[in-house]
């Protein structure tokens, strides 16, 4: 007998957070939705989704990723961010594929290949996050300099990665003040000037024209948390720099993870349940199949089942082990994630933040797809 556990994705809730989003922050020309990681778990066939709904630009990882885009849309611009081989190169000027250049060195490497077709390219700023990018105004107009000195080099926007919302802490200003002196050069090009979900919390920068979002498109925002310090350093902030801008958007949480009763068994007293949990009394346990390889662990402390709260008293890589009652049986269904089980619960037990709490959640889960409005529910 088969047992399952899915990743249950409603796309009428993926369409209700984009128009939301799309409209909440209409000012900016370019709403770009980050796919990176394979969407954060729901798949890149949830596309068409976002772009019928206002996202109108694309980001993803690898170049494996746009091309798999591209069997969905044919349209939508994308921009691939990390770097690509010289046979993908080709790959991006046939599908109308977006390159990032992050140093002069590859973009030397591109110029190698005498191409006779336009190449869109976008470039990344440091902005003294110490990850990857242009650091300083020189590199920034060498860059330049070669692109507009090959008439098949088409500069299509810059762009950088903050890496703090800057609500609890002064380095989003400091981020967005570098970012602006490697560029302020270049302000009056007719190119897109996008940022990430950091500026959600902030004032409109007037020179910036695109705003990327990731996982609030999926119903997950920044966690920050509601306690006397962390009131305190808002407050210093906002002292320092201005009022901030929450979010004022009511989003949805688009995905649910659902399993199934495996197996209900007696355990005795002073029997070993798993790897490490001895049995306080006689009890019922069921086998839940879902654990570590799924990004689950006994740390979320419990499951649903009938409606009530089971406890969880072991782990393992493929399942859960819970305490249950009579009342449970084999094939029962399983709650694991859903409205009252909300996904901060996990960041906070778990300790851990949403980006990585989401490349660990989907691995090995099935997805199903509900109120596609395109063709009906599937299953992949």
């Amino acid at each position: 007998m088969k047992f399952e556990t899915l990743m249950e994705i409603d796309l009428k809730k993926l369409k209700n957070n984009t128009k939301l989003l799309c409209k909440s922050y209409s000012d900016y020309q370019y709403k770009i939705a980050n796919l990176k990681d394979n969407a954060y778990g729901m798949g890149l066939n949830i596309v068409n989704t976002l772009v019928d709904n206002g996202i109108n630009y694309i980001l993803v990882g690898p170049i494996k990723d746009a091309l798999e885009i591209r069997k969905y849309n044919n349209d939508v611009p994308i921009l691939v961010t990390y770097n690509v081989t010289e046979e993908e190169v080709y790959d991006a000027i046939n599908n109308n594929i977006t390159l990032t250049i992050a140093d002069a060195e590859y973009l030397r490497s591109i110029l190698c290949l005498n191409i006779k077709d336009d190449l869109k390219l976008q470039i990344l700023i440091d902005n003294g996050s110490n990850k990857i990018g242009i650091k300083n105004n020189l590199d920034l107009k060498e860059v330049i300099k070669i692109i507009d000195e090959n008439d098949h080099l088409v500069l299509e926007g810059i762009y950088t990665d903050l890496t703090t919302i800057g609500v609890e802490d002064e380095y989003y200003y400091h981020q967005i003040n570098t970012f602006y002196q490697i560029i302020s050069n270049y302000l009056g090009l007719d190119i897109i000037i996008h940022l990430n979900e950091p500026i959600m919390y902030h004032k409109r920068l007037d020179y910036v024209n695109g705003i990327r979002f990731d996982l609030a498109l999926i119903g997950i925002e920044e966690n920050i948390n509601d306690d006397w310090f962390t009131n305190m350093r808002i407050k210093n902030i906002e002292k320092k720099y201005g009022d901030l801008e929450f979010p004022n958007i009511d989003l949805q949480l688009i995905f649910t993870i659902t399993s199934e009763v495996q197996s209900v068994g007696r355990v005795s007293k002073g029997d070993l349940v798993g790897r490490n949990y001895i049995a306080k009394d006689d009890m019922l346990v069921a086998v839940v199949p879902i654990g570590h390889k799924d990004g689950i662990t006994k740390a979320i402390e419990y499951v649903g089942i009938d409606n009530f709260k089971r406890n969880i008293l072991a782990d393992d890589i493929d399942h859960l082990i819970v305490e249950v009652d009579g009342g449970v049986r084999e094939k029962d269904k399983v709650y694991i994630v859903n409205e009252e089980r909300g996904i901060y619960d996990f960041l906070t037990l778990l300790k851990t933040n949403r980006y990585y709490l989401m490349s660990i959640l989907n691995r090995n889960l099935s997805r199903v797809y509900k109120n596609d409005e395109r063709g009906g529910d599937n299953y992949l």
